[in-house]
């Protein structure tokens, strides 16, 4: 089941005073539209399809667009029933004004109540294709650090940021970055909390018969991410190559796909990992994955929302990772998991071997990360939060 089905699933209104209910719901649902480049397979993307799916259709009509194609994950929103709008057009080679002119038609066309944008080039053209078109609220989402500040991105990031109502961020450091590059009054900034559903963390299978799905055996650990720079999945090879002789039957799942695919397939063989480290590709069962781990491992150069890392503690699992985004908030190191800095390959290392020598400490970090997430990372409380964010913006009063 991927989770797009799972969140689909969800049952509205449970414990609901009925004639509040039925005041609430009266009114005309609050339309969004989301605003992607694309749809794969990302943490940015899966937020889109929860808010899509997630959200209390008798309030909130969402709707879905992508400038591009639609991608992997939205052909999968599709067939779930939620048709992705795909302009087919490429960010790179497209001129800027017909990329404009095409959203700016969209949005006569749809006139959404709420236009929320996310990523670069969605928070440029949506926001300025949305000017003079009397949208109740413009939100754009940054969802990540900035790698490389480019100057003519801040200057318009700063001059749309005052023409929206409000930027989200999901990590104090990604609001320390917009607020000091892009100059956006802090009034208009808002940190909110990710979320991840639980119940799709649940399977049937059990740990052995997840194991022998996937062939492995012995100690084996894990991670979630796109192969590129930021996940830090070649100083994962190298902390993996330091200790592999002293953990014996050691396997490596690495769950993704990316432009780094080749370099660290290379970079595997020239360790002698080959055998030891198995690269998975693109997986819609992810909590199947999950249930055969001893140890999941967030490498990271930098993050904005550790969603992958939350699904991991969702599910019980011991947590490897560096401090980087909310991790370190999410993580009190050495409670429910182990926390090390970026880039250095001799402390993850060390952790992974701590881990793997405590197996004990490992059933207790696992027990307790699932607790923090049920206590502050819930989907529930996410969808809340933008709820509540969407109805402030179409002049509606929070739900009682």
């Amino acid at each position: 089941m991927t989770l797009v089905d799972r969140v689909s699933e969800r049952d509205f209104g449970k414990g609901d005073d009925p004639i509040l209910e039925k005041q609430h719901l009266a009114q005309a649902p609050i339309k969004v539209l989301q605003l992607l480049v694309s749809m794969p397979v990302g943490g940015a993307e899966q937020m889109v399809a929860v808010l899509a799916t997630g959200l209390d259709p008798r309030e909130f009509q969402v709707r879905v667009a992508c400038i591009g194609t639609a991608g992997p994950l939205g052909a999968e929103l599709s067939r779930a029933g939620y048709p992705v709008i795909s302009l087919g057009l490429d960010v790179k080679h497209c001129g800027k004004l017909v990329i404009i002119k095409k959203l700016r038609a969209l949005l006569r066309e749809l006139k959404p109540d709420i236009l929320h944008t996310h990523l670069y080039h969605p928070n440029l053209y949506g926001r300025l294709a949305s000017l003079g078109l009397g949208l109740k609220g413009r939100v754009a989402t940054v969802h990540n650090l900035y790698k490389r500040v480019k100057r003519h991105r801040c200057l318009l990031n700063c001059l749309l940021g005052r023409v929206s109502d409000y930027v989200v961020v999901f990590s104090p450091e990604v609001g320390k970055d917009v607020l000091a590059h892009d100059r956006i009054p802090s009034s208009r900034l808002r940190l909110l909390s990710p979320g991840i559903r639980l119940e799709g963390l649940a399977l049937a299978a059990t740990r052995a018969e997840a194991r022998s799905l996937l062939g492995v055996a012995g100690f084996v650990l894990g991670t979630v991410a796109r192969l590129e720079e930021q996940k830090g999945l070649e100083v994962l090879l190298t902390a993996v190559s330091r200790i592999r002789r002293e953990t014996g039957d050691l396997t490596v799942l690495i769950v993704g796909d990316g432009p780094l695919r080749p370099r660290l397939e290379e970079q595997a063989q020239k360790l002698g990992l080959k055998e030891a480290v198995r690269f998975l590709g693109t997986r819609r069962d992810v909590p199947l994955l999950l249930r055969a781990l001893d140890l999941f491992v967030m490498p990271s150069h930098w993050e904005g929302i550790p969603l992958t890392l939350l699904e991991a503690m969702g599910a019980g699992l011991p947590v490897v990772s560096t401090r980087v985004g909310r991790a370190g908030e999410i993580i009190a190191d050495g409670v429910n998991g182990l926390l090390v800095p970026p880039g250095d390959a001799e402390a993850l290392a060390a952790a992974i071997l701590a881990a793997y020598r405590q197996p004990q400490a490992r059933r207790a970090w696992g027990e307790q990360g699932r607790r923090t997430v049920v206590a502050k990372y819930s989907l529930d409380r996410m969808l809340g939060q933008f709820a509540d964010l969407y109805r402030q913006l179409a002049g509606k009063e929070p739900r009682p």
